[in-house]
Formats: C-alpha cells, sequence, structure tokens
C-alpha cells in the first residue's frame, strides 16, 4: 500500500524506499540507493505557503542590533554573521538571496556592499521588502531566472532547499546563474543535530514535513551539490552567537557543529 503513494527519489530516481518517519498523514522514507530522507507523499501545491508570511507584519525599523523586538534582533544578528563568511570568499558582487522572505538579509547584503536582488513566492513578503527595506525584490520562479540570462556572483538559499520538491533540479539551476567561479551558500535544517534525534518524532521546530520536502544530512546534502554540478564543496563551520545567550549554552552549539550535530547544516559549493 505504501508503495502506491512514494514517489521516487528526487536525487537518484530510484523508487525503493523504506519508511522512516510517520507524522500525521505524512510519510518521510530513506531512498535505498542513495539514502536520501525525503518527504514520499507530499501535499499538491503551493498555497500552504501563505502561511509562512499570514501573521502581523513587524515594524521594518525592529530590525536592528538593541531591537526591543527579540526575533528580529537574532534575525539581524544572524544576517551580519552569515555576510561576514560570505566575504570571506567573495567581497562583493551581484548577490542572489532565493527564498527572501520580507528583505531582512536583502537589506544587510546591500549595507555591506552586494548589489542584492531577492526572489519569492510570496507577494505579501515581497511587497513588504519593497515597501520597507527599498530592496530589489520580486516574485519569480527560479527557473524564470534562469531562461532571463541573468548571472550571479553569489546565491544564497537560507532555509530554503529543503522546501524544494525537486532539490537537485533547484541546485542545477542555481549552478546555471553562478558565474564562473561564483558561489552557492546553502543553510538547511541538520536531520542528524543532536536536538532532532533527542526529539524523535515530534517534529518541533524546523523539520516539520508539512513544509519540508527533504531532510538532509551531512553527507546527503554534500552529494547534492556536488551532484548538481559544482565543482568544489566545503561545509562551513559557522554557530551563531546571539545576545542573551548563555556562555555554556553557546559552548555547547560550538561543540555539536564541529561534529556536524548542530541545528543547521552550511555549505559553500563553487561553480
Amino acid at each position: 500500500m505504501i508503495a502506491e503513494v512514494i514517489r521516487t527519489c528526487p536525487c537518484c530516481g530510484f523508487l525503493g524506499a523504506q519508511p522512516k518517519y510517520n507524522v500525521s498523514t505524512f510519510i518521510v522514507v530513506k531512498c535505498l540507493s542513495c539514502s536520501l530522507v525525503y518527504l514520499g507523499n507530499p501535499p499538491k501545491g503551493d498555497g500552504l505557503y501563505d502561511e509562512y508570511y499570514s501573521d502581523r507584519e513587524p515594524s521594518s525599523d525592529a530590525y536592528r542590533y538593541n531591537s526591543s523586538d527579540p526575533a528580529l534582533r537574532e534575525l539581524y544578528e544572524i544576517n551580519q554573521q552569515r555576510i561576514k563568511n560570505i566575504k570571506l570568499f567573495k567581497t562583493d558582487g551581484k548577490l542572489l538571496d532565493i527564498g527572501c522572505g520580507r528583505g531582512q538579509f536583502l537589506k544587510t547584503a546591500s549595507e555591506r556592499g552586494y548589489y542584492a536582488d531577492g526572489i519569492d513566492v510570496s507577494e505579501r513578503a515581497v511587497a513588504y521588502a519593497r515597501r520597507e527595506y527599498g530592496q530589489n525584490a520580486e516574485v519569480r520562479m527560479l527557473a524564470e531566472v534562469v531562461a532571463s540570462g541573468e548571472q550571479f556572483d553569489v546565491v544564497t538559499l537560507w532555509h530554503v532547499l529543503e522546501h524544494f520538491l525537486n532539490p537537485y533540479k533547484a541546485l542545477r539551476q542555481v549552478s546555471a546563474l553562478l558565474k564562473r567561479g561564483g558561489i552557492c551558500v546553502v543553510e538547511v535544517p541538520n536531520l542528524y543535530s543532536l536536538k532532532f534525534m533527542m526529539s524523535k518524532t515530534k517534529w518541533h521546530g524546523g523539520n516539520h514535513p508539512l513544509f519540508h520536502r527533504t531532510f538532509f544530512s551531512t553527507k546527503t546534502l554534500r552529494a547534492a551539490l556536488l551532484r548538481s554540478g559544482f565543482s568544489m564543496v566545503q561545509r562551513l563551520n559557522i554557530s551563531y552567537h546571539v545576545s542573551g545567550r548563555s556562555e555554556f549554552y553557546e559552548a555547547v552549539k560550538r561543540a555539536l557543529n564541529v561534529v556536524a550535530m548542530d541545528a543547521f547544516l552550511d555549505f559553500v559549493a563553487w561553480k
């Protein structure tokens, strides 16, 4: 019965998969050929992503280092550290942020010397990015950008790749958008993080199959990038510092990051 509803592996196209997790009506499986863990029976349509930006829009002025809004203060600090890491490889140039949301990362990238563009499927989020931050954000599909012939020095995907029905097709499109020597920077939830493994099948936080289609490990994300045509791939040892966290908590996160068991995985890949 399960075999009738499970899609083929988005990585290798293999039909055989072993059920790994069940939550509600969702079946998360592991490919018996390449070991990718993916959602075997994804819901149809992208309308459910409207929920991402259905909450009250925050004040754009609250996106700063000393904000009274803890969520935006944390995002500001994280985005500053993201740019710092990108500058280790590309100090400036044309940047495309895929899944730009309300444009906070675009704002930071623009302020730090990049010519930044963003795309997203949410009209509401894109309108906010344009109106509140004056950013060059558009409602466009990745395939449309590829067809335009535009080229970029940096492409970023912050917690976006796991949402694609076929992440390998998306990465090939990203590769096509990059100039020779350009970089793709990817951050995804870590399926084998200590936090997720301890939560077992509770699906709290970043790995919920309602929205996510692929559940990456270090091994499968590295394989995805190499399979998609990138010449070199490197895992980034990024453990974000956030004001207000205890030193012990941050020390534990840094230690987990060293052994690839922190909550997120970060990779840079070269065209």
